[in-house]
């Protein structure tokens, strides 16, 4: 399969200011990326306090000046040293901000972090300060202390165990106890919503700068994720903000490409294993999307398509991997997407490793909480004769999982042991399906085969010629996979740092879930510099 090779190490463009950029990271450093991408400039300066990342980040940018420290404590005049900041760029952790991190409790130090920006706009003043963020960084308002509902005193961080149903849970302050700030389970002041945010900008713009800010989405500007974040751009050199138009659209345009596709991040090379059998079965979420996927995308289009693993419901939350992956996390560590496509089995055994058809849309967004997509794979074996199966590349629209007539089954010659396979998946599916066509409530899957007049295989039709589905296989997305999806180029380095440090999945997960897409980054730099090279000629 072609892949769009990109690549970010580009010949620097000379800066005749002398100006340097410097960029406050958060996860693989997407932002310098994109920053390089976008100007053909070096990010000169880069700050993480975790030395993994920073490792990380000078692998990938050994020209740069790195720092591994509390943003705070970076003094900007002697990391400066009198040079002129021409852009400064700023990810905030935002894990306290996100709407996902739910009832949990929120760190006053990680929400500050974008205070930063106050300090270096009136201390060093950056011509350009750009901040990227989830749209809920909007409502930053105050936190104050969680209190209980019934007896209204405040919930402390200490976890008790109930001694009764073993389940942990934060213990109540006791009557006219003072718990200190750091112990009690601080939430946002649902009152105050967004004050903090109001005070963050006024406090730029007497500094000087010019501000807007909008959420832009990433598969518009060419990354194959549908991760949407808010960017800020701030100036206060008199140059107006000007934001980049889109270059990509889910239909392609006259102006427009379309959409870049999750088939194009996939090693179809690597099926993973079968759903059935696994030393710890997988959980029933999992299997209930599983069965969802096959129905709503293998049955009726014969593709491929996209498992979410945590945090998405029970079944809806499937994805065709026609489009882009949703946004990428770093939590669980072991991931939580997976993927699954279509694949042909021949009559006569084994199964043929032909993938299945180019997917046409990108990735959905990918987090930092680990590889939130599975790759599920579903067998199909010719019913007839002793022709060798073909490419699932055409819909599928007929389907028979039940008896009465219904079954495409006429003379069928399966093997024994593919007709054993067809008939597990057809107890799977329909046990989750019923004859109505809605979708069952039953917790466990159906663990027992039975004979083929108990349960008709479930068939698919391509091309006029029917199959069968003999099993379904799942894994999680590789890091790399998670790392083209989010627009980073196969050169960048993740699996070790500048001294040779290895990194394990996890990480790597962590970085890149954490990490700004380098596209939209490139984007906006781009536009960014070039309407400060416009203003300088007209001034000129």
């Amino acid at each position: 399969m072609t892949k769009t090779i990109i690549d970010f190490k580009t010949q620097y463009g000379l800066n005749f200011n002398g100006e340097i950029n410097i960029d406050f990271f958060a996860g693989g450093g997407g932002a310098s990326t994109g920053f390089e991408m976008g100007t053909g400039m070096p990010m000169d300066i880069a700050n993480n306090h975790d030395f993994d990342a920073i490792s990380m980040h000078e692998a990938n940018h050994p020209h740069t000046k790195h720092y591994t420290s509390d943003v705070f404590e970076v003094d900007p005049i002697a990391a400066c040293k009198g040079r002129p900041v021409g852009h400064m760029h700023l990810s905030p952790d935002c894990t306290h901000f996100s709407q996902a991190a739910g009832s949990q409790p929120r760190s006053k130090a990680i929400r500050s972090l974008a205070w930063v920006a106050h300090k270096w706009g009136g201390k060093v003043q950056p011509r350009v300060i750009t901040l990227e963020n989830v749209e809920q960084i909007q409502k930053w308002s105050p936190l104050v202390a969680k209190r209980c509902k019934v007896t209204r005193r405040v919930v402390t961080m200490e976890r008790l165990k109930c001694p009764k149903t073993g389940k942990k849970y934060n213990r109540v302050a006791n009557p006219g106890e003072i718990v200190p700030v750091h112990n009690q389970f601080l939430v946002p002041c649902e009152k105050r919503k967004g004050k903090n945010w109001k005070h963050f900008i006024e406090g730029l713009r007497r500094l000087g700068y010019d501000v807007q800010w909008q959420a832009i989405k990433a598969s518009d500007y060419g990354a194959p994720t549908l991760r949407s974040r808010l960017y800020l751009i701030a100036r206060n050199d008199g140059v107006p903000i000007t934001w980049p138009e889109p270059s990509h659209a889910e239909k392609r345009g006259a102006d427009k490409k379309p959409y870049r596709t999750a088939a194009e991040c996939i090693d179809f090379s690597n099926l993973g294993r079968s759903i059935f059998d696994r030393p710890k079965p997988l959980a029933d979420n999992t299997l209930r999307r599983i069965a969802k996927g096959i129905q709503k995308f293998v049955l009726n289009d014969a593709s491929p398509f996209i498992v979410p693993i945590a945090n998405y419901g029970s079944g809806e939350a499937v994805q065709s991997a026609k489009e882009p992956l949703r946004t990428i996390t770093a939590w669980p560590k072991g991931g939580s997407f997976a993927v699954a496509t279509a694949y042909m089995a021949q009559m006569n055994g084994g199964f043929n490793t032909t993938p299945g058809h180019n997917i046409n849309k990108p990735m959905s967004t990918i987090t930092n909480t680990g590889s939130q997509q599975q790759l599920v794979t579903a067998f199909l074996d010719r019913q007839f004769g002793n022709s060798i199966g073909q490419r699932c590349d055409k819909s599928a629209p007929t389907i028979t999982a039940g008896g009465g007539g219904k079954t495409a089954l006429v003379e069928c010659s399966l093997s024994k042991d593919n007709e054993k396979k067809a008939l597990r998946v057809a107890a799977f599916l329909l046990h989750y399906y019923s004859n109505g066509g809605q979708w069952g409530d039953l917790k466990k899957p159906i663990n027992t085969i039975t004979t083929r007049d108990r349960i008709a295989l479930v068939t698919v039709t391509i091309k006029g010629e029917s199959y069968v589905i003999v099993d379904i296989c799942l894994r999680m997305l590789t890091p790399r996979e998670l790392y083209r999806a989010q627009g980073f180029p196969d050169s960048y380095i993740i699996d070790r740092g500048h001294d040779g440090r290895k990194f394990t999945k996890a990480q790597q997960v962590k970085f890149v879930g954490n990490s700004v897409s380098p596209q939209p980054m490139a984007a906006i730099a781009r536009e960014c510099h070039k309407a400060t090279l416009l203003n300088q000629k007209v001034a000129s």
